[in-house]
């Protein structure tokens, strides 16, 4: 591989990578990994529109969006906080801390399974998942723990070659094979999401069988104890966050199933979801590279250079979000002409993925500060809100009224952490605000304004090419500003 990349790549820009820490390749190649997992998720989405009706595309989504929900309440999402922070905490014994991590999470997972056998009549009717797929998912989630823990830690050791080629994957098996399967078995809902989950068992049975060895668990009852307390006291809380989260983000399809009756309802609404999603990568990706220098930043009371760094990028991702949006009626051609509905809920789901970009500065800072339980409050607020803005957009508008309860949500989610981010800052006695309040919410207001033009004339191409070469223009005259807050970054 070595060999071929040094014929390929010139010799320059190889020894310039080469140059770089392994912190950021490692960040470099998770965030391409990010980036390609995705793109198959978008090549194939077109291919299974095309399989599957609307309404089986539509529970497919609902199927999918309730195995997000069940896997909290299975698991804890150990593998993420507890485990991530553990590592560092337990160095010198990772090997035992994993097992437990693993072996608590399997304890969960078992607990979960016989509770929705005994509620299963109830459970099953109202989220559809029949016991023999639950059966399917327990198996799923139980194999799923260890899998994540060796990625995450793959993540801290900076070791990014093996997981990122272990990911890609298990992604284009299991996102290719279920095409195979839906013709052989029928082309269902139930079909595709069967096949994913029993692929990506077979993916994470080898690390749960690694991690297997619960007997070692027992031998040290008080290590183990201490080791089940600190992951419990830990994610705990975290918990209720993760359920907000993904009710924030999930309550939306299982709402318009529910009150418009139409799971073709939900396909198109999906569709529109996933392709905000690439913006989110985006987005984390870049917050990414930008946590670590924004903490160290704030540890050397850098506020400045926060403040000059967070006005470039707010401006850099919105300018790349309405790209986004203009461009989306051309990327909805490759769906079937049924799909074409939609594309309504685009702009306003686009949008709301800028005001989660607001929302990661504010958050950072109160992390920073040690602040995390404003985060499980806000989100439990804006999911509860969520619920009821759906409640009654869907009985009075039809579904495309989610999309603009979640831009609405996702506004005052971002504006509440700015809120707790001052309170935060008052209380560690910071005399200089991290942020430029004036700016942020001042190009909050234009981005709201461009997205109410877009609306208007999102039928026009003419209006939409006029806008993105703007947006362009604007880039290519602003781009030694860009190219600094970047290098700032990056030297930092």
């Amino acid at each position: 591989m070595v060999k071929i990349a040094e014929r390929i790549i010139p010799r320059k820009i190889l020894d310039k990578y080469r140059s770089f820490p392994v912190t950021l390749r490692a960040a470099f190649w998770f965030t391409v990994c990010n980036f390609v997992l995705k793109g198959i998720s978008f090549i194939c989405m077109p291919i299974y529109a095309t399989f599957l009706s609307e309404e089986e595309y539509g529970t497919m989504s609902l199927i999918t969006s309730y195995e997000l929900i069940f896997n909290i309440f299975a698991t804890f999402e150990l593998y993420l906080g507890a485990y991530q922070r553990g590592l560092l905490k337990y160095k010198d014994d990772t090997k035992n801390f994993e097992q437990t991590i693993v072996f608590i999470s399997n304890i969960l997972t078992v607990i979960c399974f016989f509770i929705f056998m005994l509620l299963s009549k109830p459970i099953s009717g109202f989220t559809g998942v029949t016991t023999a797929l639950y059966s399917i998912f327990s198996v799923y989630f139980l194999v799923y723990t260890p899998y994540n823990c060796w990625l995450n830690k793959k993540r801290f050791e900076y070791d990014y070659k093996a997981a990122v080629i272990v990911t890609i994957l298990m992604a284009l098996v299991s996102n290719l094979a279920p095409m195979i399967t839906i013709q052989i078995f029928g082309a269902t809902a139930y079909v595709k999401v069967i096949s994913t989950l029993i692929i990506q068992i077979i993916f994470c049975l080898p690390f749960w069988i690694k991690h297997i060895n619960f007997a070692n668990v027992f031998r040290n009852k008080a290590r183990t104890i201490n080791y089940i307390k600190y992951a419990l006291r830990f994610q705990g809380p975290l918990v209720f966050h993760s359920l907000s989260y993904y009710v924030l983000n999930q309550s939306d399809r299982i709402m318009i199933e529910k009150f418009s009756g139409s799971k073709a309802d939900v396909a198109f609404y999906s569709v529109a979801y996933s392709f905000a999603s690439v913006i989110i990568i985006f987005q984390n990706s870049l917050n990414q590279v930008l946590k670590p220098w924004r903490f160290q930043k704030l540890d050397k009371k850098g506020y400045k250079d926060v403040r000059d760094i967070s006005n470039v990028l707010v401006i850099l991702v919105g300018a790349v979000i309405v790209m986004f949006m203009l461009l989306l009626p051309e990327v909805f051609l490759i769906f079937p002409d049924s799909y074409q509905e939609g594309l309504k809920v685009a702009p306003p789901v686009t949008i709301g993925v800028y005001f989660l970009f607001l929302y990661t500065l504010f958050v950072d800072v109160e992390s920073y500060y040690g602040k995390t339980e404003y985060i499980a409050y806000v989100s439990t607020f804006c999911a509860l809100l969520n619920i009821g803005l759906n409640y009654i957009g869907i009985k009075m508008f039809g579904y495309i009224a989610c999309a603009y309860t979640t831009l609405i949500c996702y506004a005052i989610m971002s504006f509440m952490h700015f809120v707790f981010m001052q309170i935060t800052c008052k209380k560690a006695h910071v005399e200089e605000s991290p942020v430029d309040a004036k700016s942020i919410w001042g190009f909050s207001l234009i981005m709201l304004a461009v997205f109410g033009i877009t609306n208007v004339f999102y039928d026009s191409i003419i209006v939409r090419y006029l806008m993105v070469a703007g947006i362009i223009t604007a880039v290519i005259i602003f781009r030694k500003k860009i190219i600094s807050s970047w290098k700032m970054i990056r030297s930092k």
